[in-house]
């Protein structure tokens, strides 16, 4: 119950933080150039596309069982509205597949193990601070969201099903369902950014991500993230 107790206060933390990003945001005026060099950050939208490295992790469960999760990369795409120089507000979708090795206990107390793979995707809301004027400046981020985890693990017995296409013809099957959740999730993070013209700017960043997993014991299950993202630009006020 204490764990959870934490979990739950993560969670309002993380909210506050992005809530308090977003109002900040939308209060700051749009600031004006005054260095004399073009403001590549002063409004406009941007289409960011990220490649992300998903380090080993562990998922502690309950009556001793638990989830080895193997490094792994993984993609998303983002769009993201510039307030001024200084902060940003966008949406994130985030996709990965990853090994894993799970650990369980039966009845009789001994335990095994076996291999699969999970799937999981994850929308995001995320506020932005860039901390300097210029084209090169570190950065803060957080965000929550809702993260859908497919483990891939049978959960039901097999459905048949028939259908006409186009290429194969009569087509019939059998589909399996599989244990899925959705669950909430929020990241906080630290990165660094380069605007090298008015169309185009690289970002690297180190994030923290939490994952309310129901089963979860311990606290809420964490994953660090390395993403390097290519960023392109649009209606850039000069």
């Amino acid at each position: 119950m204490m764990e959870k107790a934490l979990s739950r206060r993560l969670i309002l933390v993380s909210s506050i933080m992005v809530l308090f990003v977003m109002y900040a945001s939308v209060a700051e005026s749009q600031e004006e150039n005054t260095t004399g060099k073009p403001c590549y950050r002063c409004g406009g939208l941007e289409l960011s596309l990220p490649i992300i490295y998903s380090t080993s992790s562990k998922i502690e469960g309950k009556h001793d069982t638990k989830v080895e999760l193997n490094d792994d990369w993984g993609f998303g795409l983002g769009l993201g509205y510039n307030i001024n120089e200084h902060f940003l507000v966008g949406g994130l979708f985030t996709w990965s597949n990853r090994g894993y090795e799970a650990t369980y206990q039966k009845d009789d107390n001994t335990s095994g193990k076996y291999n699969g793979n999970m799937d999981s995707a994850t929308l995001a809301l995320n506020g932005t601070y860039n901390i300097l004027k210029g084209n090169i400046t570190p950065f803060v981020t957080a965000g929550v969201g809702m993260t859908w985890i497919d483990t891939n693990i049978p959960n039901g017995t097999g459905q048949d099903f028939c259908y006409w296409d186009p290429w194969w013809g009569y087509v019939c099957g059998t589909y399996v369902p599989t244990k899925t959740e959705n669950d909430f999730s929020c990241n906080a993070g630290v990165g660094v950014r380069w605007d090298i013209n008015k169309d185009f700017s690289l970002q690297g960043t180190y994030d923290l991500m939490w994952v309310d997993v129901s089963e979860a014991s311990g606290g809420m299950p964490y994953s660090n993230l390395f993403k390097f993202e290519v960023i392109f630009r649009t209606n850039v006020s000069n």
